[in-house]
């Protein structure tokens, strides 16, 4: 441990020291042996790695390089217990089999998308994360120490009040790994992590990156091919060809390595470009020999006169047999808070979307309490407050459950990765995201409810317009759930189509006429299927029941049966409603939608990381 403690109170950035505030974990190797993962494609099975091997040490760090398609991400996939869940072989760490709750707390996993909110500032992101990673006894200034170490040592110190939007691709590609760094992890996996960025971009993250690694931490990432001077920074290459290891060892001995196939390296070409253009076939097919000679990966650490296997003793990293982390985790409550406020914050920041959600609100109620605003005055428009009900359904459903459709397909992009490196609980977030939209849905439900319910002209009793109100609110919250199950089902683009779609069939299902005895068991079956129409039976009570006055009529009508409100429910066939019905059916679908919707978001994240704990056994060729 005291070798380990050495290596990690070295890592330096220039002259300055770095992480000499976090705590020091023990050394983890990571090794490998037979990965074989395969997956179906119509009739028929491809192999994505074929009984690979390898092994990645502490104090190294080492790329992963390939051409696309070679199997580079499904392999730190399966390192990183993410994504993948059938599988054959073994993960070994530190030579004893994976536990993959153990690894997830010693382990982080940076993907390839920089998916982070754009609303808040490097140092709110940071300081964000920090709440969740480091112990609840941690104070303010201690976080701080935290967070500011580690942006110097991955220059963003000056960027720290920049909005993430507003940052370079380097930049936010250093912050993804600054954020996962607050915990101090023994193992850090990332997937292309200098994809779209420029050679100066890439030189300062692989440097940093070089520094963890200098620091006592395994360190692995995919490549397509780095150029020769970003190879320098490499102490071991991984390179793979059609799912099988082609080398494994030094990046000098890449040379030697295909010397051996009678294969000269032009002393103008980088080897990592050499090596790959070989696996490609351009100079013939030397696929089975390299993965003959590097014996698919067993040879751990290839150098010249090497032949048989051999155990990769040269490094003296010292290392435990059981590296293990004490799981830091919050309380729900706080989890519940932060995320609450971070939604909040959020959604204040984002002023164009909450600017034309109010906007909307109010324009679309103003347009419906025109159009009905003489229902009230004249018993001939007297049958329209029917279709005012069934109009303001519409507009409640459609602007509560939109925004959701966009939302949650985005949010679950999100967290992702934060859910995946042990952030916070799914039911924290889940009911954060929630309730932080319940003060802008119940605002403006009310608000909307006033300008219809005055603009049309409706009885002067406060109990009715309560009762209004609140049945209001009540769709608002029904349609918001419906779109958070929704939305987490699908992608944006699907989620939108679906849900206008069920609109339509709720709406044709919720306008049937209920008046008679003889209707059929589908009709009694399409008819209340349909949330809707609780919705236009809990709208239509204080609207039209409960003794409601009766409507002016004209003096040239000398019969006006319109002016009483049951002879218009009796022509809409919807004299059999009740608004106790409708509040208790709307308010259980509301819990049983938002219900499924987080079993559903759970299992879409779990599934994405769901461990890829190897079957012990060889694979057999069936």
């Amino acid at each position: 441990m005291e070798c380990s403690e050495k290596r990690l109170s070295a890592t330096v950035f220039g002259e300055k020291k770095h992480f000499q505030n976090l705590s020091k974990d023990e050394a983890v190797n990571l090794k490998f042996s037979d990965i074989t993962y395969r997956v179906k494609e119509k009739n028929k099975t491809k192999t994505i790695l074929n009984g690979i091997n390898g092994e990645f040490r502490a104090g190294e760090l080492a790329c992963i390089i390939g051409t696309s398609g070679c199997g580079k991400t499904t392999l730190l996939n399966m390192l990183a217990g993410y994504r993948i869940q059938t599988s054959l072989g073994q993960i070994l760490v530190n030579e004893k089999i994976r536990d993959s709750k153990a690894f997830g707390l010693i382990s982080r996993y940076v993907l390839q998308e920089d998916t982070i909110s754009p609303y808040f500032t490097i140092l709110e992101t940071m300081m964000f994360a920090s709440n969740f990673k480091l112990d609840a006894n941690y104070t303010k200034d201690q976080r701080e120490k935290v967070v500011f170490e580690i942006m110097d040592m991955l220059r963003l110190r000056e960027k720290a009040n920049t909005l993430v939007a507003n940052v370079s691709g380097g930049e936010r590609k250093r912050l993804c790994i600054a954020l996962e760094l607050i915990d101090n992890p023994s193992v850090i996996l990332l997937d292309e992590p200098i994809t779209g960025l420029d050679e100066s971009s890439a030189l300062q993250c692989i440097k940093a990156l070089n520094q963890l690694a200098k620091g006592g931490r395994t360190v692995i990432c995919s490549l397509h091919c780095p150029s020769a001077r970003l190879l320098q920074m490499f102490h071991k290459v991984y390179a793979m060809s059609r799912g099988e290891c082609i080398y494994q060892g030094p990046r000098n001995h890449i040379v030697p390595y295909l010397e051996q196939l009678n294969l000269q390296c032009p002393l103008t070409h980088n080897p990592t470009d050499f090596i790959i253009e070989v696996s490609i076939n351009v100079y013939g097919d030397f696929q089975n020999e390299m993965v003959q000679q590097i014996k698919n990966g067993k040879i751990l650490n290839w150098h010249p006169g090497v032949s048989q296997l051999q155990q990769n003793d040269d490094m003296a990293v010292c290392s435990s047999s059981n590296p293990n982390k004490r799981e830091i985790r919050v309380s729900w409550w706080l989890e519940f808070q932060l995320i609450f406020i971070r939604f909040m914050k959020q959604m204040w920041r984002d002023k164009t979307n909450f600017k034309l959600r109010m906007l909307s609100y109010i324009m679309c109620s103003l347009g419906v309490g025109l159009t009905y605003s003489k229902i009230s005055d004249n018993a001939v428009y007297s049958v329209f407050s029917f279709y005012l009900s069934f109009t303001m359904i519409a507009m409640i459903f459609f602007m509560a459950m939109t925004p959701m459709l966009a939302l949650i397909p985005r949010e679950i992009h999100f967290i992702r990765r934060e859910y995946f490196n042990h952030w916070y609980r799914i039911s924290s977030y889940f009911v954060a995201l929630l309730t932080s939209q319940l003060p802008l849905l119940c605002g403006m439900s009310i608000i909307s409810s006033i300008m219809v319910y005055l603009l049309t002209g409706q009885p002067m009793q406060f109990w009715r317009f309560c009762m209004f109100a609140a049945m209001v609110i009540l769709i608002s919250l029904v349609s918001l759930s419906f779109g958070i199950l929704v939305g987490s089902c699908f992608n944006i683009l699907h989620s939108l189509f679906l849900g206008s779609m069920s609109f339509g069939v709720m709406a044709i299902a919720a306008h049937q006429s209920t008046h008679g005895k003889n209707l059929s068991t589908l009709h009694e079956v399409t008819l209340y299927s349909s949330f809707m129409r609780y919705a236009l039976e809990g709208v239509l009570v204080p609207l039209l029941d409960l003794n409601r006055p009766d409507f002016p009529c004209p003096p040239s009508e000398w019969m006006c049966p319109a002016s009483k409100a049951k002879y218009i429910l009796m022509m809409f066939g919807s004299l059999n409603i009740s608004y106790t019905r409708s509040v208790v059916v709307l308010s259980s679908l509301t819990v049983i939608f938002c219900l499924m919707a987080f079993l559903i978001i759970k299992y879409r994240l779990n599934f994405k990381k769901a461990s890829s704990e190897c079957k012990r056994q060889t694979y057999r060729e069936s």
